[in-house]
Order: C-alpha cells, then sequence, then structure tokens
C-alpha cells in the first residue's frame, strides 16, 4: 500500500515538473543594430525635406449661382464620402456666387455635396472644386 501511494506521488510528482519546464518560452528576436536605429529623443529624427506632416487639407469650394427670378435660399452642406462628417454647412442663395473655405483630413477622395434635394459626389483631389445646382 505505501509502495502505491510513493509511486502514485512520484508520479505526480515528475508530471508536474514535466508541465513547469516543458511551458510556453518567449522566442526571442535579434534586430541588428545597425539597420534599425533606437532613437530615445523625436529630435534626432532624421526626416525627409519633402515630407508632408499636415494631417489636413485646405479646400476651396466655388459655387456658381443659378439665375433664377426668386430669391431661394437653402443650407449647402459638405460631407465625407461616408456622409458620417460634416466639414461645411452654410446658408446659401441659389442666385448668387460663392467662394467658400473648409478643411478636411487628408485621407479624404471625395466629398459629398447637399443643397436641399440635390446630392453630388465630388472629387477632392484638386484644392479646389466646382459646384453648381444643375442636376448631372
Amino acid at each position: 500500500m505505501k509502495r502505491s501511494v510513493t509511486s502514485t506521488l512520484t508520479i505526480g510528482l515528475v508530471s508536474v515538473l514535466l508541465v513547469f519546464f516543458s511551458g510556453c518560452k518567449k522566442e526571442i528576436t535579434t534586430v541588428d543594430p545597425g539597420t534599425n536605429p533606437t532613437i530615445e529623443n523625436p529630435l534626432e529624427l532624421t526626416v525627409s525635406n519633402d515630407f508632408d506632416w499636415k494631417t489636413t487639407r485646405d479646400i476651396t469650394l466655388e459655387v456658381t449661382g443659378l439665375a433664377v427670378p426668386v430669391n431661394i435660399r437653402n443650407t449647402i452642406m459638405v460631407k465625407s464620402s461616408d456622409e458620417v462628417k460634416t466639414y461645411l454647412k452654410n446658408q446659401l442663395f441659389m442666385n448668387q456666387d460663392y467662394t467658400l473655405n473648409f478643411t478636411i483630413p487628408a485621407y479624404e477622395t471625395a466629398v459629398v455635396i447637399t443643397f436641399g434635394s440635390l446630392n453630388k459626389v465630388v472629387d477632392v483631389t484638386p484644392d479646389v472644386i466646382y459646384f453648381n445646382y444643375l442636376r448631372e
């Protein structure tokens, strides 16, 4: 009886030691310091002179008025391409020309312009967007 308890304890102890010593080991990879220098002070960074640090772009919206006999006033809105964010919101008379400036994120490639029930998707690769009230 004493022998079976001893052998059971021995098997249990060996099992615990096997689990302990065969556990997960962190894989350590070394990087050649010559290829990836560690910079501790951000002022020591070397950046190309033509790198653009801005995360936004300034856009000009040129609105061409439409000759109508009455003063029709409505809200013009410039929204993100997914129509979640509003970049510009302004009241305009339809019969007048306007130039409006606003800022969009640099990643934005198109915007949605709405005036009443009129919706237009406009490319913003140039810094000037032209808008008129005619349906295309």
